[in-house]
Formats: C-alpha cells, structure tokens, sequence
C-alpha cells in the first residue's frame, strides 16, 4: 500500500513538474521573442520581414488559442480546448487577404480540403479571399453558396444557429465579402442594414443584437468588431455613406501613436493590432472615397503603430485572443495570423 501510494505521489509530482515546465518554456520564449519589438527604422525593411512571416504562416499556420489560459496548458491542448476549427478558417484567410493571387493557388493544392464537409459563416471569408485571388475552385463555391441558399429571398443569416434571433457584427465581416462576391448583393444589403437600427449614434455597431426586442448585446467599442463591421463595409464596394461617417468619428478615437485600443471608447485599455490594422484600411477606403487627405494620413499613423508592434521577427503582436462570448472578451494580447494579414493588406493597399 505504502510502495502505491508513493508510485501515486510521484507520477502526480512529474506530471505537475512537465505541465510547469511547458508552461516555463511557453513564457520564456514568449518573453525572449518580445525583445526589441517595434524598433524598426526603416519601413520598407519591416514591410518585406511581415510579408515573409505571412507567408511562412500561411505553409504552417500557427495556432491561435481559443483559451485565455496561462497555465497548464498542455491540458488544454492534450483535451482538445486549445485549438477551435472555427477560429482558424478566418486566421488562414486574413493571411490570404495579405498575400496575393500565386500564394492563393499554391494553398489550395497544398490544402486539398479546404473547408468542412458541412461549410459555416465562419469559413465565408476564407473562401472570399480564396475567390478574390481566383483560387476557389466551383465546387467549394457552390457549397459555400448552399450554406446561403435558404437566406436569399428573405431574412438574414444568424452566425451561430443554436441563437437564430441573435445577430452577431462578425457575420457582417466574415459573410458580407463572399455575398457580394458571388452576386447575392441583397441579402449582404439586408445583413448591413438591419445593424442600422442599433448602432450608437448612428455609427457603432453593438457585439450583438436580438432581433425579437431590438435590444444591443454586448459592448459597442469591442475592437476588433468594430472590425469585423469595417471589413463587411469596405470590401463590398459601396457603402459609401456608412465608411465615410464611420472614418470621420474613428479619426476622434486613434490614439497619438496611431494604434487604436481593445475598446475604443477607453483610451486606456491595450492597444490592439487587428483593429488597429483594419481602422487603417477604413481610412483607405475614406481617402479614395473622398480624397480628403485627412484619412490618409489615419492610415499611415496606423501602419507607424503596427510597426511598432512588431517583433523583430515579423511578427505583429498585441492582437487580442479570440472572444468566448458576448461581452467576454479576451485577456490574452498576443500573436494572430489574422492580425498579421491584415497588416499586409493595409500596407499593400497604401501602396496601391
């Protein structure tokens, strides 16, 4: 009994000591690879080593955690509650938006299976960046239309079905795109403007809304699903009245470092890279838009403060962890494979 119990104890002792030291060496890299971070003089020389992380990224996609959790974390990933499928169709397709049309091509035939058996909201904007660079074949199109079919006519598309009266900004960001692509322009109209009636001030989206009692769920200021809401705008090619209001009240919300934070009403809550990143293409799209220079300028702060949140790796950091729900928002600043796209993006667009 003794010699058990002591077998117990000392398996219990080194499955402790191997979950500390993952959770050690996790720290200290993270810790090692965040010294000297935005400290890049030069644009062009940072531009060329975010590309060459994206593309890396892309023929090995780094996970991006669907938990906040900072210990243990071999657990997590050993039970399955590390990685989320979800969560990873829209990292890979933010790489994609950064990248080009040859990088699109050479995804698919490394990838042969693109999407799920059953495709979902959240694969739209893979398969929108896909079908921009003319990488997305007919078939997973066609699949991809079927998940839309039924909204067509009427209604709009809920993001999650277990909450069919709950409507979600992302959805705005991840399906208007691949709706206006593919030619279903009404159903994308009718997703865009059933946010209206619940937008403060007649600019900020809420996280969610309930479409029985019309009531706002959620934060109005989330970053990255204000977004999400850009995404939806600026990739539709119209929207022209929407993306003007909303560049002129988040140029009164970016920061004198051009970096925008978690929550955009709180100028004090850590600064956020895939917002930041997408404000910046916002401000783009304003600027061609209007051709107020005004916006251009926005775009630029915003790159200046990407750069100087990158490591000197190419690895843009700071982007806030995947959220578990409405109104809890993630704790983890790290990071994402989108965020790294959508820096590519804007700066791609800043040159076009």
């Amino acid at each position: 009994m003794l010699i058990l119990l002591i077998c117990i104890l000392s398996l219990s002792l080194l499955v402790f000591l191997i979950l500390t030291v993952w959770d050690l060496v996790y720290a200290i890299s993270l810790w090692i690879s965040r010294i000297g971070i935005g400290r890049w003089e030069d644009r062009n020389e940072w531009k060329e080593s975010v590309m060459n992380r994206t593309r890396k990224w892309l023929r090995h996609t780094p996970v991006a955690p669907s938990t906040d959790n900072r210990r243990f974390i071999l657990l997590d990933i050993l039970r399955g509650e590390y990685r989320s499928v979800s969560v990873q169709s829209w990292q890979v397709a933010g790489l994609l938006m950064g990248l080009g049309d040859e990088d699109s091509a050479d995804y698919v035939k490394k990838h042969k299976k693109v999407f799920r058996n059953t495709p979902e909201v959240d694969e739209a904007l893979l398969a929108y960046a896909l079908k921009k660079n003319g990488a997305l074949d007919r078939s997973s199109e066609e699949r991809m239309l079927s998940l839309f079919g039924r909204y067509k006519d009427s209604g709009t598309i809920p993001y999650l079905s277990a909450f069919p009266n709950i409507r979600f900004v992302d959805t705005i960001g991840l399906a208007c795109p691949f709706l206006y692509a593919i030619g279903l322009d009404s159903l994308a109209e009718r997703q865009v403007e059933e946010y209206d009636r619940v937008l403060l001030d007649g600019v900020f989206p809420p996280h969610a809304f309930n479409l029985e009692n019309g009531l706002p769920l959620g934060v109005f200021d989330w970053s990255r699903g204000m977004g999400w809401y850009i995404l939806g705008l600026v990739e539709s090619g119209r929207n022209e009245d929407r993306i003007l209001k909303l560049a002129e009240r988040m140029t009164g919300l970016q920061r004198e470092d051009g970096s925008f934070g978690c929550f955009l009403f709180d100028l004090d809550s850590s600064k956020e890279s895939s917002g930041t990143a997408l404000a910046g293409i916002l401000f783009v799209r304003a600027y061609r838009i209007c051709g107020d220079k005004r916006f251009l300028d926005a775009a630029r702060k915003a790159e200046g403060a990407l750069m100087g949140m990158t490591r000197r790796n190419g690895v843009v950091d700071n982007a806030q962890g995947d959220t578990h729900g409405i109104g809890w928002y993630s704790s983890r600043f790290d990071r994402m494979p989108f965020a790294q796209g959508m820096t590519c993006y804007l700066s791609a667009l800043l040159e076009a």
